[in-house]
């Protein structure tokens, strides 16, 4: 199945992000004691331990990553479900009330309602997406997070652990929950997790377009809502609206099929 340009977009930037944290930790792992910078990088460097160096700046690109990664699924959520054929009665990711007018939910919280929403994700990866969402906030607000998952959840990845194990690279629960309380980080929790955040993603896409595909042309005119789409619909007919509309939907709406883009086309070409 294709995948819309949210999607695209947030693998793209979590591929490139995870490329660059390994990158780092290769070039880290070959450093030497007797290493001095080369002259064409122009830049102050002097290493008092190139191990404890090598341990420290390892561990930023570790969190750098973490945080890169939860920041695109952010914008990826907020995009598909700002979307006007976003999925019939679910809210949009930006949407924070609570029946308490005092209370807003944070975006991990957000985020976790919206993964609920979609039926074919596995329990333990929407506990697992939460988790890292709230490593994130240890990054970012450092000791003055308390950011957390509950107990019953902790419960539950403990009641998977084996399956987890198996299914995912050797990664273990026990010890990766250790290291959040710890707030160590390892390539081995984060990579684990940043592939569960890819997972549910692709699930939440691939809903999406199932649920997109069964909307019939004429109403997908009529809701799309883009200012660029309106523009060129209200153009006077010729050839080169008809290809501007084929061109915007082919990339704002590349999942549909073609006959359908074909359809909206000749509807508005007149």
């Amino acid at each position: 199945m294709s995948q819309s340009t949210y999607l695209n977009n947030f693998l793209n930037e979590v591929g490139h992000s995870v490329h660059c944290m390994n990158t780092i930790a290769v070039a880290l792992s070959t450093l030497e004691k007797d290493t001095k910078v080369p002259i064409q990088l122009n830049i102050s460097w002097d290493s008092k331990s190139i191990d404890k160096s090598t341990i420290n700046s390892r561990r930023f690109a570790i969190k750098s990553s973490i945080v890169y990664c939860i920041e695109s699924l952010f914008e990826y959520l907020t995009k598909v479900s700002k979307n006007p054929f976003w999925l019939t009665s679910k809210k949009s990711f930006t949407d924070s009330k609570t029946n308490n007018p005092k209370k807003q939910l944070s975006k991990a919280e957000r985020t976790v309602r919206l993964l609920k929403d979609i039926s074919t994700l596995e329990k333990e990866w929407i506990i697992l997406v939460e988790l890292l969402c709230h490593w994130r906030n240890k990054v970012v607000h450092a000791n003055s997070s308390d950011a957390n998952i509950s107990s019953s959840s902790r419960q539950y990845l403990h009641s998977k652990e084996t399956e987890i194990y198996d299914n995912y690279h050797h990664f273990s629960v026990s010890i990766a929950l250790d290291n959040f309380n710890k707030n160590k980080f390892t390539l081995k929790d984060v990579t684990t997790l940043i592939t569960i955040v890819i997972k549910c993603a692709r699930k939440i896409d691939e809903t999406f377009i199932i649920a997109m595909q069964n909307i019939s042309y004429t109403d997908i005119i009529n809701e799309i809502n883009d200012i660029e789409f309106v523009n060129i619909k209200n153009q006077m007919p010729s050839d080169k609206k008809n290809r501007q509309l084929e061109k915007w939907l082919s990339i704002n709406y590349n999942f549909l099929k073609q006959d359908t883009i074909d359809s909206i086309v000749n509807e508005l070409k007149t």
